[in-house]
Protein backbone atom coordinates (compact mmCIF):
# COMPACT_ATOMS: atom_id res chain seq x y z
CA UNK A 1 0.00 0.00 0.00
CA UNK A 2 1.66 3.36 -1.15
CA UNK A 3 0.23 6.80 -0.14
CA UNK A 4 1.23 10.39 -2.08
CA UNK A 5 0.75 13.49 -1.77
CA UNK A 6 0.10 16.40 -3.89
CA UNK A 7 -0.64 20.49 -3.61
CA UNK A 8 -1.77 21.60 -7.20
CA UNK A 9 -0.71 18.44 -8.96
CA UNK A 10 2.53 18.44 -7.76
CA UNK A 11 3.65 15.64 -5.68
CA UNK A 12 5.14 16.81 -2.88
CA UNK A 13 5.28 13.63 0.00
CA UNK A 14 5.22 9.58 -0.58
CA UNK A 15 5.81 6.61 1.27
CA UNK A 16 5.07 3.08 1.79
CA UNK A 17 2.08 2.51 4.44
CA UNK A 18 1.66 -1.04 4.70
CA UNK A 19 2.93 -4.01 4.17
CA UNK A 20 0.10 -6.79 2.56
CA UNK A 21 -2.65 -8.09 5.31
CA UNK A 22 -5.35 -9.81 5.36
CA UNK A 23 -8.66 -8.15 6.06
CA UNK A 24 -11.85 -9.69 7.37
CA UNK A 25 -14.98 -8.32 4.80
CA UNK A 26 -16.97 -5.59 5.51
CA UNK A 27 -14.30 -3.75 8.09
CA UNK A 28 -12.19 -0.77 8.22
CA UNK A 29 -8.55 -0.52 8.46
CA UNK A 30 -7.19 2.77 10.51
CA UNK A 31 -3.87 3.58 8.86
CA UNK A 32 -1.30 5.70 10.87
CA UNK A 33 1.94 6.95 9.02
CA UNK A 34 4.26 9.61 8.10
CA UNK A 35 4.22 10.88 4.79
CA UNK A 36 8.01 12.33 3.63
CA UNK A 37 9.93 12.92 0.14
CA UNK A 38 12.68 14.80 -1.03
CA UNK A 39 12.83 18.63 -0.84
CA UNK A 40 10.07 20.33 -3.04
CA UNK A 41 11.47 22.24 -5.74
CA UNK A 42 9.09 24.94 -6.86
CA UNK A 43 8.82 27.74 -8.95
CA UNK A 44 8.41 31.41 -6.99
CA UNK A 45 5.27 31.54 -8.69
CA UNK A 46 3.88 28.25 -6.95
CA UNK A 47 5.66 29.25 -3.48
CA UNK A 48 3.50 32.98 -4.11
CA UNK A 49 0.37 30.43 -4.87
CA UNK A 50 1.14 28.22 -1.50
CA UNK A 51 1.89 30.93 1.04
CA UNK A 52 -1.57 32.57 -0.44
CA UNK A 53 -3.16 29.53 0.21
CA UNK A 54 -2.16 29.68 3.45
CA UNK A 55 -2.83 33.32 4.10
CA UNK A 56 -6.16 32.50 3.53
CA UNK A 57 -6.18 30.50 6.10
CA UNK A 58 -6.24 26.59 4.46
CA UNK A 59 -4.42 25.09 1.64
CA UNK A 60 -5.79 22.24 -0.13
CA UNK A 61 -3.54 18.80 -0.50
CA UNK A 62 -4.70 15.98 -2.50
CA UNK A 63 -4.21 12.50 -1.03
CA UNK A 64 -3.74 9.15 -3.13
CA UNK A 65 -3.74 5.97 -1.91
CA UNK A 66 -2.47 2.45 -3.93
CA UNK A 67 -2.95 -0.95 -2.89
CA UNK A 68 -3.42 -4.36 -5.06
CA UNK A 69 -6.43 -5.75 -3.44
CA UNK A 70 -6.97 -9.58 -3.89
CA UNK A 71 -9.92 -11.77 -3.44
CA UNK A 72 -11.15 -15.13 -3.33
CA UNK A 73 -14.10 -15.39 -6.42
CA UNK A 74 -14.63 -19.49 -5.88
CA UNK A 75 -12.94 -22.23 -3.36
CA UNK A 76 -9.57 -21.91 -5.76
CA UNK A 77 -9.59 -18.60 -7.75
CA UNK A 78 -8.59 -15.65 -6.72
CA UNK A 79 -7.71 -12.89 -8.48
CA UNK A 80 -6.29 -8.98 -7.71
CA UNK A 81 -7.27 -5.84 -9.05
CA UNK A 82 -5.73 -2.22 -8.13
CA UNK A 83 -7.44 0.34 -5.82
CA UNK A 84 -7.01 4.13 -6.07
CA UNK A 85 -8.74 5.91 -3.33
CA UNK A 86 -8.23 9.99 -4.12
CA UNK A 87 -9.59 12.40 -1.46
CA UNK A 88 -8.74 16.68 -1.21
CA UNK A 89 -7.42 17.52 2.49
CA UNK A 90 -7.59 20.65 4.06
CA UNK A 91 -4.82 21.55 5.84
CA UNK A 92 -4.98 24.69 8.15
CA UNK A 93 -2.63 27.49 8.79
CA UNK A 94 -1.19 25.59 11.87
CA UNK A 95 -0.85 22.45 9.63
CA UNK A 96 -3.68 20.45 11.03
CA UNK A 97 -6.29 18.83 9.18
CA UNK A 98 -9.76 21.01 8.59
CA UNK A 99 -12.52 19.38 10.59
CA UNK A 100 -14.55 19.66 6.81
CA UNK A 101 -11.59 17.22 6.02
CA UNK A 102 -12.16 14.83 8.85
CA UNK A 103 -14.73 11.83 8.75
CA UNK A 104 -14.96 12.14 4.90
CA UNK A 105 -15.75 9.53 1.86
CA UNK A 106 -13.04 9.52 -0.93
CA UNK A 107 -14.05 8.28 -4.21
CA UNK A 108 -12.40 4.70 -4.46
CA UNK A 109 -11.77 2.60 -8.25
CA UNK A 110 -10.30 -0.06 -9.77
CA UNK A 111 -7.92 -0.83 -12.56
Amino acid sequence: MEGMVYYRDQEVGSTHLKDPFYQEPKTTTVLDATLSGATLTVSSRRWEEFMNDRGKGKVVFRLDIKSVVRFKVSTWDFHRHTMHATCDVEVGPNGSILPTSKDKRCPVYFT
